[in-house]
């Protein structure tokens, strides 16, 4: 592909699926701001990887994951630096407060649909990132269930992620 293709492969990309991203983005992070930088990041990283994603992948599937490990990310980032405010007093508490409900309410929509086990391994292993090893002396399951508990909920969150956007298009 020459570059006056890419740039209109890119063009055409962002015009289709850019407001569908910020929504996706504004669901996870409940801020049009933080949304639309983050849908930004999306699509600067759809230009650096646009060449090794692969043809029999949906353009669309490859910028749901990604936007929602971005608003994750940022969640995270948000979550360490509420933190570190805390200390220093800079935060009242009612803002603390404020953001520790959405970041509840938002875990508690991802996470709804799962039995209280690959809930467990979930957040022990996206939210506290303890290794398979730990969370197998953690919980007492083998490290073949935790993987299979890890596959079942990338599985499931592919579809319900399918089904959100399927219902945006709608």
């Amino acid at each position: 592909m020459n570059p006056d293709e890419t740039k209109q492969t890119i063009r055409d990309l962002y015009e289709r699926y850019s407001s569908l991203v910020f929504r996706h983005c504004r669901f996870i992070l409940h801020s049009d701001d933080e949304a639309w930088d983050a849908t930004q990041e999306v699509f600067l990283k759809l230009i650096a990887g646009l060449s090794g994603i692969k043809k029999h992948t949906s353009t669309y599937s490859w910028l749901l994951s990604v936007s929602t490990n971005h608003c994750i990310s940022m969640l995270r980032r948000k979550k360490s630096e509420e933190f570190d405010e805390n200390i220093h007093g800079t935060e009242s508490p009612h803002a603390s407060q404020e953001r520790r409900l959405i970041l509840k309410d938002i875990l508690n929509r991802l996470m709804r649909p799962w039995n209280k086990k690959i809930r467990e391994v979930v957040i022990y292993t996206y939210f506290d990132e303890y290794s398979q090893k730990e969370i197998s002396q953690l919980t007492g399951l083998g490290e073949s269930t935790i993987r299979k508990y890890l596959t079942q909920f990338r599985r499931g969150s592919r579809y319900a992620l399918t089904e959100f956007s399927d219902a945006l298009e709608a």
